[in-house]
């Protein structure tokens, strides 16, 4: 072959593993199984072992319009993402339709109740038009209750319940994992692991936490910080499940020094701009390893069924633009 008829490896489009996916970035070892990066894929493709496509599980849309805006290429699955928002931001829908978006999707989820029981943070489903009754009995749903154990008389909160909670806390009944020591981080790590065995996530599903404000004031920051460590190594970064957990003062007050931990923070914020009679939420992306995010702030509204929708407002209109690339600042 002549010098120029070789290809241009600069230009040409890299050939792609047929195990592991990826580009071949050399000379492929090749098989009558196909082209591999590798002799440990060569190897694993002739024992008939099998990987998915990295594409169907390491990178997710969210389903919330705001959010996947700021994202074009996806979240990493393996995250950990705080959610810091302002009171009044809609932080709690927020994470509610994250969970409804994957069960939408077919997939598993669940919730770690600290700031309410768990008849309430399911009923927040139900307040905007999302029946989770089939995720909860095809083990699609699964619920940390940190909270009821807490209570001073706990018989009693139960024995006042209305009648349409009582009926939704006796259809998800073998869904709730009651915590009977909350503020033992361990044990909670251990709830959320049996939790994610049961319904079998892996590669597949998220987690929520709806507040690591209320988990701050059970225990030591130390005891939330190594509470985070374990989980995001042990959830996030073996299993590729993420973990979107909501706190109210984070970068302030609540996790002073503590933000490495996360691999993405996203802001919520409220902006009354020229207009003190109007405050509007705004969501922003101020960090997040590993994926591309446009670094500007979006408005969004709410509505029950729609959830979370992005805005334009005259007031956008009238801000200097901002530069539109997508950037990628690592930690």
């Amino acid at each position: 072959m002549t010098e120029s008829a070789r290809p241009n490896r600069s230009t040409a489009q890299p050939l792609e593993c047929d195990y592991c996916h990826y580009p071949i970035p050399g000379d492929p070892e090749e098989s009558d199984d196909g082209q591999f990066c590798s002799t440990a894929c060569l190897e694993a493709a002739e024992d008939d072992e099998t990987l998915p496509d990295p594409g169907a599980y390491k990178r997710i849309g969210t389903g919330i319009e705001p959010l996947d805006s700021l994202v074009p290429d996806g979240i990493p699955a393996d995250s950990f993402l705080l959610v810091s928002g302002d009171e009044g931001t809609r932080r709690d829908e927020l994470l509610t339709e994250l969970v409804w978006r994957a069960l939408e999707r077919g997939e598993p989820a669940v919730l770690v109740c600290y700031a309410n029981p768990p008849i309430a943070a399911l009923e927040r489903f139900f307040e905007n038009g999302w029946n989770v009754l089939p995720a909860l009995e095809s083990d699609r749903l699964r619920v940390l209750d940190c909270f009821t154990h807490r209570l001073a008389d706990r018989d009693q909160y139960l024995e006042r319940r209305a009648e349409w909670a009582t009926f939704l806390g006796e259809a998800a009944a073998d869904a709730i994992v009651e915590v009977s020591e909350p503020s033992d981080v361990r044990a909670v790590a251990n709830s959320l692991h049996g939790a994610l065995e049961d319904v079998e996530m892996s590669e597949t599903g998220l987690v929520t936490i709806d507040s690591l404000d209320e988990l701050s004031a059970l225990v030591q920051d130390e005891l939330v910080h190594n509470f985070i460590k374990d989980v995001r190594a042990t959830v996030c970064k073996a299993s590729y499940v993420p973990i979107v957990a909501g706190a109210t003062t984070a970068g302030e007050t609540s996790y002073p020094g503590d933000e490495y931990v996360f691999d993405g923070i996203v802001d919520l914020r409220l902006q009354d701009w020229n207009s003190p009679s109007a405050r509007y939420p705004q969501l922003g992306i101020r960090k997040l390893i590993g994926a591309r995010y446009l670094p500007q702030w979006v408005t969004y509204e709410y509505e029950p069924v729609r959830g979370l929708y992005a805005v334009e407002r005259s007031e956008d209109r009238r801000r200097p633009p901002r530069n539109p690339q997508a950037v990628d600042h690592g930690r």
